[in-house]
């Protein structure tokens, strides 16, 4: 099952970031965790007063680094992640404000 958006790829095993010079694949072996938070006045307001992650963006912490980075991030609207492979859509912590990350 591939599933594709404007900036990424999603399969039952692996998370491909669209880049212009070169993709980024990144294995579900390799990912420590997967972050979200999804836009609301709530969330933009907690996340913008106490840390640095903004709404409306997937964040990617790796076991491993990937071409020298250990996280990787960007913006997918929550209707499309809503699309995404099941197992992998399991493994995505949404922010609660209040509670930590």
């Amino acid at each position: 099952m591939e599933i594709e958006f404007k900036k990424a790829i999603f399969t039952s095993n692996q998370i491909i970031i669209k880049k212009k010079k070169q993709n980024i694949v990144i294995p579900l072996a390799k990912v420590d965790k997967l972050l979200y938070a999804k836009f609301s006045i709530k969330n933009y307001l907690s996340l913008g007063f106490g840390d640095w992650r903004t709404t409306g963006a997937l964040y990617i912490y790796l076991n491993e680094k990937i071409n020298n980075k250990n996280m990787y991030c960007f913006f997918i609207k929550y209707d499309n992640l809503v699309q995404i492979p099941e197992n992998i859509y399991k493994k995505i912590k949404f922010y609660v404000p209040g509670e930590t990350w």
